[in-house]
């Protein structure tokens, strides 16, 4: 004897199964595609670390002195010579180095990205990515609510080799494209485009000297901690632009952003609710001419906080604000104007341009 309603719900379970197995072998479904993307991301994580070792130990420097087997690589460098083999099948595999006889050699992709010299060098990009990857293992830890051994710093608290590192990924970054894609939406004609720009915790300064590109007649002024600073200079003057462009020391937490600026930039320094943004707003418009420009760029979610994926992704490891939720604080810090403008999806941040009235 079976219970009311037993055969029915056998009967389901049934039919279930014969839908699981129907599909069990199928070629294509939308359910498949979505199987297959998460086996992606799952593989790219693996190919980035590739990359970052590789490039941690001085791989591709290496080779971009000069050919080189496994055996010379490893013994070059002092690392193992059948993991270098086998690092480098999987480097080949990303189109980083070719095979040339019994050696090795960069392709013109690495070429241009991985030697130190080469104006879209990412190498720095690879190693802070390497840098704070241990945050990411300690997700799990976190949402178990016992902390993690991982915490992303940077300034003065991040270790020197790892605080250069990240001032220059930051450059490495925006070189490939993102500042030049920056200034072409700052409108800054007028007497803006003849005046001067504050650039505020503005890194290695590679944003202003791009709007600075645009607009002859601007000049520029970075303002960060007396360590990025340094670094600063060095980039201004590798890129030529020491006579228009400086940079000084300055603390956000402490000092005023300076007087009478035609323009205040702030990129990626409004991290969401933990970033003080109001503070940092409340001092961009006070240092502003009337009619002055506020340039904002961040990781921004949309106002549904379900997307995009980067800022998403940043928002667990340093935070970040909706769109509509920076541009209530920029409103409420006095801004009129206030504008959202997407920058391309695959760069993940967004501008959000404002006036003071």
């Amino acid at each position: 004897m079976s219970l009311p309603g037993t055969e029915y719900r056998r009967e389901v379970a049934h039919e279930d199964t014969r839908k699981v197995d129907a599909m069990r072998f199928e070629k294509q479904s939308r359910e498949i595609d979505w199987a297959r993307e998460l086996i992606e991301q799952s593989w790219a994580g693996r190919a980035a670390r590739v990359v970052q070792a590789a490039n941690g130990v001085g791989i591709f420097e290496r080779i971009g002195r000069g050919r080189a087997t496994a055996d010379v690589l490893a013994a070059d460098l002092e690392i193992d010579a059948a993991m270098t083999e086998r690092i480098l099948i999987a480097c080949a595999a990303m189109g980083l180095v070719a095979r040339d006889g019994a050696g090795w050699r960069l392709t013109p992709k690495a070429e241009a990205t991985l030697l130190k010299d080469a104006p879209l060098y990412q190498g720095h990009t690879i190693a802070h990515a390497s840098q704070v990857w241990p945050v990411w293992l300690d997700l799990e830890a976190h949402l178990r609510g016992q902390g993690g051994a991982s915490v992303f710093s940077e300034g003065a608290e991040a270790p020197a080799r790892s605080h250069r590192d990240f001032i220059l990924a930051m450059h490495n970054m925006a070189m490939a494209g993102r500042a030049a894609e920056l200034a072409a939406r700052v409108d800054l004609s007028g007497a803006a485009a003849s005046g001067h720009l504050a650039d505020v915790g503005g890194g290695p300064g590679t944003y202003a000297m791009a709007i600075c590109a645009r607009y002859p007649g601007l000049r520029a002024t970075i303002l960060d901690l007396p360590e990025t600073v340094e670094i600063a200079r060095e980039v201004i003057a590798r890129l030529g632009m020491a006579d228009r462009v400086r940079a000084a020391p300055g603390d956000w937490d402490k000092d005023e952003f300076g007087e009478a600026n035609d323009a205040v930039l702030m990129s990626n320094v409004l991290h969401g609710p933990t970033s003080r943004a109001e503070m940092k707003l409340a001092k961009a418009h006070r240092s502003l001419k009337r009619g002055g420009r506020l340039i904002i760029q961040d990781f921004l979610m949309n106002d549904e906080k379900t997307g995009p994926l980067q800022p998403a992704l940043f928002n667990i490891m340093v935070g970040a604000f909706s769109r509509k939720e920076l541009a209530e604080r920029v409103a409420a810090a006095g801004f009129v104007n206030v504008r959202c403008e997407a920058m391309p999806e695959d760069l993940g941040t967004s501008l959000l341009l404002a006036a003071k009235p």
